[in-house]
């Protein structure tokens, strides 16, 4: 899939594909077999937290992976401002870059619902310049208000789930699920 994605992208717009720099060789001689020539993929090492997110920033459009999302990698690249293309399945561990997308307030636009869309769309937006910077411009225009990066706000909900928690048990009732809102009175923070 991500292998075709990029062919397409690569041989249409003579792109750069950045991935890992493990497995590097094989992944020259695949890529090749494609029709992606080795000045188009750029490897990178490890890099400190400030160099890790600067250089996600250089990218235009992050591919998550379907079977194990971005975790901590899909919030950096988020922060750094780069769209990203995500494929939510079943396990937890393949829903968490859906929910991170979704915490912006721009899921819509990054979650896709099966392959074939997941291809479509991150050919579109290669391919398609002016619309991945509209989408680039409104993720870097939200980050600083969204749910996702607001570490007071998700602070003062977790208090408010804990303290929901608490209440259940001192009152003698059994756990039970519930979704934490941001009304003081229903969920206080403090009591």
């Amino acid at each position: 899939m991500k292998e075709d994605i990029g062919r397409r992208v690569a041989v249409a717009e003579k792109g750069q594909v950045y991935l890992d720099g493990k497995g590097a060789a094989s992944l020259v001689v695949y890529a090749a077999a494609q029709g992606v020539g080795p000045d188009q993929i750029v490897f990178t090492d490890v890099a400190v937290k400030h160099e890790h997110i600067r250089r996600s920033a250089l990218a235009d459009l992050f591919l998550d992976t379907p079977l194990c999302n971005g975790h901590t990698t899909g919030t950096d690249i988020l922060w750094a401002g780069l769209p990203m293309i995500t494929l939510p399945l079943e396990k937890m561990a393949t829903r968490v870059a859906g929910s991170l997308c979704l915490a912006t307030g721009l899921g819509a636009e990054m979650i896709v619902n099966s392959i074939k869309e997941y291809e479509e769309r991150a050919i579109s937006l290669a391919l398609n310049p002016l619309r991945l910077q509209t989408l680039t411009d409104k993720l870097k225009a939200v980050r600083l208000t969204c749910p996702l990066f607001d570490t007071a706000r998700w602070v003062k909900n977790l208090e408010r789930a804990y303290m929901k928690m608490w209440n259940l048990y001192c009152s003698g009732q059994n756990p039970q699920p519930f979704k934490v809102t941001e009304n003081v009175l229903d969920f206080p923070c403090d009591k």
